[in-house]
């Protein structure tokens, strides 16, 4: 299992059409042991789609594993067959094909919110408010879940019936077992935010590499 493990793993999200962001974060990253990346939605810009086929040649060429975000289904939805819009149609497809969600060991890694089933294409749209932090801990009593879209890093965790949000600081390190259940918003890669996390010592450390 991979709570059993030493690994590393880096997490980033919403690049937004920033390539030279996807690279700076995959470097700091596998610079402090990362082994596994991962990217959560809004690599690209549906503003700028000049910038998607490089967008996604880095998260190809640094190995990173990602998830749609509402930006990538925008511009894929609105690229194809559109040769106006300079995008390849290998970048296209790759867009599509992104997964609304992923499980990582302990872990679930959406967007925005992980209610697949339910919402279909809508759970990469919306905020975590309280009512749907509320849901996600009641399906998973000692859920994990990582998120972007919101752009600025946050823990939202349960105490009780009281459902408590906080904005971790840069270097910030925190024991996942003191939190669980908890989501984590990532922060965005335009601003330098990125996540290492162990979960074999189930311990969370907020970055940035600007």
């Amino acid at each position: 299992m991979l709570e059993k493990t030493n690994e590393k793993i880096g997490i980033m999200a919403d690049s937004h059409g920033n390539p030279e962001a996807i690279a700076c974060g995959a470097v700091f990253l596998r610079q402090r042991a990362c082994t596994s990346l991962y990217h959560l939605g809004d690599i690209c810009d549906s503003t700028l789609p000049k910038t998607a086929d490089d967008c996604v040649v880095q998260v190809k060429n640094h190995g990173i594993v990602a998830v749609k975000g509402n930006n990538d289904h925008t511009l894929a939805a609105d690229a194809w067959g559109r040769s106006d819009r300079g995008i390849r149609r290998e970048t296209i497809a790759f867009l599509e094909n992104l997964p609304l969600c992923l499980s990582v060991g302990s872990a679930k890694l959406a967007h925005s919110r992980p209610f697949v089933r339910r919402l279909g294409l809508s759970a990469i749209i919306g905020a975590m408010g309280q009512r749907e932090a509320a849901d996600f801990f009641r399906q998973n009593p000692d859920g994990l879940l990582f998120r972007g879209h919101s752009h600025k890093p946050e823990i939202i965790s349960r105490r009780g019936k009281e459902i408590r949000f906080f904005s971790p600081a840069a270097g910030l390190v925190i024991e996942l077992a003191d939190h669980r259940p908890c989501i984590v918003t990532c922060g965005a890669l335009t601003s330098g935010f990125v996540m290492i996390w162990e979960p074999g010592s189930d311990r969370l450390t907020f970055c940035t590499f600007t």
